[in-house]
């Protein structure tokens, strides 16, 4: 069918179908969740790194393998913040290639994954948008920001996206935005992974606060001293937690922790990084109209299997 295109287009068919055949081996079926599918990465010969919200279950975990053969894994450790879980298998594995050149904008990549049938399948498209560090909104740290602009199935949710040599750029996952699926870069995953495989915990900050976001009005806005709009209003405190041992109280309107300006639950979860754990830090609230300054020490969140 290629010999019918231009040469050009016929070359870049073949470089493609080049860059999956070298990834695919290296990328598993998950089988740890009654009703979501996922992929995996394998990440050294006996480790796999996939998709936290997709693992239902610690052990008795089937991979499906590249070369159709299946295995049983183990949970090593998982991090929801950052969607990361990493599987331990007795299996065999083909480690995949990580890229070595920077991406930019434009660049071409492939979404790989693999489905309960064992069949590798790609999508095709550009990095459509690249950004610097960001947090999630459950406070997990992710280095940079990558938005595939390519069709991210369902099973390929913890799947490989690869440059156009089959390099591996990243990991593929639906578990950090409601809207779109994002990818998490090399350099979290190796962080990560190192974390979990040495058995440590990612820590987060927090807080113990239920939080929905508010409109100031004028009136309150001027007391702020800042510029802001918005703000957060706490509906719950966790009982004892560290808002509790501070004094916060349902009512409360946060806005702002330090030097940070809050205006939802999301900018104070990006306030809470792994960093703040056991540090004192400023809360900025309106009570009963009053601006006030609440001393609070920030606690880790709990972990998944806390």
């Amino acid at each position: 069918m290629n010999a019918t295109l231009p040469g050009g287009l016929a070359a870049l068919s073949a470089d493609l179908a080049r860059a999956v055949a070298s990834a695919a081996p290296s990328v598993v079926y998950v089988d740890a969740h009654p009703r979501r599918d996922a992929s995996g990465i394998a990440w050294d010969a006996h480790h796999v790194v996939t998709v936290d919200h997709a693992i239902d279950r610690e052990d008795d975990i089937e991979i499906l393998l590249g070369d159709e053969k299946t295995a049983r894994a183990t949970l090593v450790g998982r991090d929801s913040s950052t969607d990361v879980a990493v599987l331990r298998t007795e299996a065999t594995l083909v480690p995949i290639e990580r890229a070595g050149a920077e991406l930019a904008v434009g660049h071409i990549v492939l979404a790989i994954g693999r489905d309960e049938d064992g069949a590798p399948g790609a999508s095709f498209g550009i990095v459509s948008s690249l950004d610097g560090p960001w947090r999630t909104w459950r406070g997990g740290e992710i280095d940079r920001f990558i938005r595939p602009d390519l069709n991210v199935y369902p099973s390929f949710s913890g799947g490989a996206l690869v440059d156009a040599a089959g390099q591996l750029v990243g990991m593929n996952t639906w578990g950090l935005s409601r809207r779109t699926a994002l990818t998490l870069p090399v350099s979290t995953l190796e962080r990560i992974v190192s974390a979990l495989s040495s058995g440590r915990r990612i820590a987060r900050g927090y807080l113990g606060l239920a939080m929905h976001a508010v409109r100031l009005p004028e009136a309150l806005r001027s007391k702020t001293g800042r510029d802001q709009e918005a703000a957060a209003i706490v509906v719950d405190v966790a009982a004892n937690g560290p808002a509790d041992r501070a004094g916060v109280v349902i009512g409360d309107v946060i806005f702002g922790l330090g030097s940070a300006a809050i205006e939802d639950s999301d900018d104070l979860q990006r306030a809470l990084g792994g960093d703040s754990v056991g540090t004192t830090r400023t809360l900025h609230v309106l009570r009963g109209g009053e601006a006030r300054e609440v001393a609070i020490t920030i606690g880790e969140r709990p972990g998944d299997d806390d």
